[in-house]
């Protein structure tokens, strides 16, 4: 697996955590943007600017109606939510994330494109059991009929141990700061 054939996807909770140099390197980068209760709406349009002016395709995780007047590229679908998106325009990317293949079915169901499979590698969030490993992530989205893409811990020390994972892309935060 060539990593510069990879698609880069860039989680970030504001604007002020997007380090300009450090993702000019990536060449497919997508940022994904968790709205929550607190988002500012004025950080999402600084967001949106920022990803059109450096033409960087733009996702929100967490997509609530009320926002319909950003124009985005699409929308993740965290792994904890079940419900089917209502109301968005055509040609939005639908891409989601699971942990088993349980959720794998219900994000297949929930018209997701791709799919991120996580976690792949050790983070806070995450204790030592529920961590896939190469070997744990390869038999699991063995049989997966959506593109798979590899979610958590990836950072540039584990960026090799992802040539023989069968992905079309990364998300990761930390790699990215």
């Amino acid at each position: 697996m060539n990593l510069q054939k990879l698609e880069y996807f860039f989680f970030i909770e504001n604007f002020n955590s997007i380090n300009v140099d450090k993702i000019k390197k990536f060449k497919k980068l997508h940022i994904i943007y968790s709205y929550t209760k607190n988002s500012n709406f004025k950080d999402i349009i600084n967001i949106e600017q920022f990803c059109k002016k450096n033409k960087i395709r733009f996702y929100i995780s967490n997509y609530k109606k009320n926002l319909n007047f950003i124009k985005i590229d699409g929308v993740h679908i965290t792994s904890n939510n079940k419900t089917r998106i209502q109301n968005i325009r055509n040609k939005i990317d639908i891409i989601g994330t699971a942990h088993n293949q349980l959720e794998y079915y219900i994000k297949k169901n929930q018209g997701c494109s791709r799919i991120f499979l996580s976690p792949l590698f050790f983070t806070d969030k995450y204790s030592g059991n529920k961590i896939l490993k190469v070997n744990k992530f390869n038999l699991i989205s063995k049989s997966w009929e959506q593109k798979i893409m590899a979610l958590g811990g990836i950072r540039e020390k584990n960026l090799n141990q992802l040539k023989i994972l069968k992905i079309s892309g990364i998300g990761s935060i930390t790699l990215f700061k």
